[in-house]
């Protein structure tokens, strides 16, 4: 099942041979879009609630190699509410709750990138990352994504399309993004990791993982808020990196009242570990733009000028 729910300015809907909506050409190469569907590949497939919304900003160019960013969600999400605008529920009949409007967050960012929000554990206090943590079932969601969920409006795409992916975790989301990263076979395609307020354990796993990549260009960014398990973890992390890596690989900052310090020191070191602004919930909000920003992910251009 697929369902668009929205595309820029200037694009046409219009209904495929096989009932899906489309979007006509223009629109695929220079227009933004939000779709929300089924997928066989999902890490959770919950009952009249999607498995993933995929959301591009206006003057997204699908001819360009393709950036993805995926963000994973925490305890008791769902990526209805988690994209939403204003009041929205997580299904028909659900609790309305208010939308976290990560799609708009995205767009603040002016980066030309599909952001990628898959449903992990429905509305439970829950990390487990479900299909996710089995050989190769997140590679196969992202080619059952681009080969068929997506090709009205990016046009015929495979992981051979993708320059890079930008792992995004929040809170309880660390463990899923431990699984893609470890189980995941997109290990080459990973060009960042972003943790907020999220490093409840596992930092060991992290740790060899950013070892063992950091030489191919790996960024990091992992905030916490002073205080409780992501702050001993993240403080633990550093040290270790600190002693490993050296100085002009990582650094701690204090970004608690200015996100711009992250970006800041993102510009000297591909690790970058400190505390985030609080409060907990709202750290997507304060820092899914700039960070993306500062990733170097590829800018939205205007589209050429015709004669």
């Amino acid at each position: 099942m697929l369902i668009v729910l929205g595309v820029s300015a200037g694009a046409r809907a219009q209904s495929a041979d096989a009932g899906v909506p489309a979007v006509s050409a223009d629109a695929s190469a220079y227009g933004g879009f939000t779709v929300a569907a089924t997928l066989r590949n999902a890490a959770y497939r919950i009952a009249d609630a999607p498995s993933v919304i995929v959301h591009a900003p206006p003057g997204f160019d699908a001819r360009r190699p393709l950036q993805l960013v995926v963000f994973l969600h925490g305890y008791s999400g769902c990526v209805s509410v988690l994209m939403g605008r204003g009041p929205s529920r997580c299904r028909e009949g659900a609790a309305l709750q208010l939308g976290w409007e990560l799609g708009a967050r995205h767009d603040d960012a002016h980066t030309n990138s599909l952001f990628i929000v898959p449903q992990l554990a429905f509305m439970k206090r829950s990390g487990r990352a479900g299909a996710f943590a089995k050989p190769g079932v997140f590679r196969a969601f992202l080619e059952e994504l681009l080969r068929e969920t997506l090709a009205a409006q990016l046009g015929p795409k495979t992981l051979h399309d993708v320059a890079s992916i930008t792992l995004v975790a929040h809170s309880a989301g660390y463990e899923t993004a431990i699984a893609v990263i470890e189980h995941g076979e997109v290990s080459a395609l990973v060009h960042s990791v972003v943790l907020l307020d999220a490093l409840y354990s596992r930092e060991d796993q992290y740790e060899r993982y950013i070892l063992a990549h950091g030489h191919a260009g790996l960024r990091v960014v992992a905030l916490h808020l002073g205080y409780g398990a992501t702050y001993a973890n993240d403080t633990r992390l550093y040290k270790h990196l600190l002693r490993k890596l050296g100085p002009s690989a990582v650094s701690w900052v204090d970004a608690s009242a200015d996100a711009g310090v992250v970006v800041a020191a993102l510009a000297h070191h591909p690790i970058v570990i400190g505390v985030g602004i609080p409060p907990h919930r709202l750290m997507p909000e304060h820092h899914l733009a700039p960070l993306l920003h500062a990733l170097l992910l590829e800018p939205v251009r205007p589209p050429p000028e015709h004669p």
